[in-house]
């Protein structure tokens, strides 16, 4: 389904489908075995899963009370999936450009850029998340021999891989990885250091400064590095 209009439109009305009714919410199910990408539309199954159980809690709650709370269970359940089908598959640009179809080039781009900005703001928010946890559970040594710093970051072999800020889409766990920016602490903040992959097949070099010591990095399991005072 490429077209955004089709997107949003096909939301919307399995959404109220799914809240007017229990049936209404098995129709949508079946929709969204069917078209989805199932547990790939699922951003963060953690976050999906708290939400169920939150969702649960609520519903016996209502059974408690004499409401009806399997259906709003069943119903509301439903309604979380359509919404991670949603958060994977309309991206900011969709919405810049259905609002701007919709309501015109003036009213319609201002408010399409909005939601466009809004998008994009909860998924870097999700991103920034995931990122921080892998940097939680990332280890850092630093070792200062004659004039030189030497470094070395481990990744905790739990720590899942990071998740694309674009699309969200969480990378299948295997090697321990980290993608991110890492800081080279210890270093004069008056002085300019080289630093280098000294292990690496193929060292890279970066030129960083001791006020601002802080390099974009990929690697997996471990990454050492080697500071030194430029002259």
């Amino acid at each position: 389904m490429k077209d955004a209009r089709l997107k949003l439109l096909t939301v919307f009305l399995l959404s109220v489908s799914a809240y007017a009714s229990v049936i209404g919410a098995a129709l949508a199910f079946v929709w969204w075995l069917v078209f989805s990408g199932r547990e790939k539309s699922l951003p963060s199954p953690k976050l999906f899963l708290g939400l169920f159980i939150i969702t649960g809690a609520i519903s016996l709650l209502m059974e408690y009370r004499g409401l009806a709370g399997i259906s709003y269970l069943i119903r509301m359940s439903i309604i979380i999936l359509i919404a991670g089908y949603a958060y994977t598959e309309i991206s900011s640009k969709d919405m810049l450009n259905v609002m701007t179809w919709l309501l015109g080039e003036k009213y319609g781009f201002e408010l399409g850029l909005i939601s466009a900005i809004a998008v994009l703001k909860i998924r870097r928010l999700s991103s920034d998340c995931a990122k921080s946890r892998v940097a939680h559970r990332m280890k850092a040594h630093v070792i200062r021999q004659n004039d030189a710093l030497y470094y070395a970051f481990y990744v905790n072999p739990e720590t899942p891989q990071s998740v694309s800020a674009l699309h969200n889409t969480p990378a299948v766990p295997s090697t321990p990885t980290f993608s991110g920016t890492i800081e080279l602490r210890g270093l004069d903040a008056d002085k300019e250091y080289t630093v280098t992959e000294y292990t690496a097949d193929e060292p890279r070099q970066f030129i960083v400064s001791g006020a601002d010591p802080k390099i974009d990095v990929t690697f997996e399991r471990s990454y050492l590095l080697k500071a030194e005072v430029n002259e």
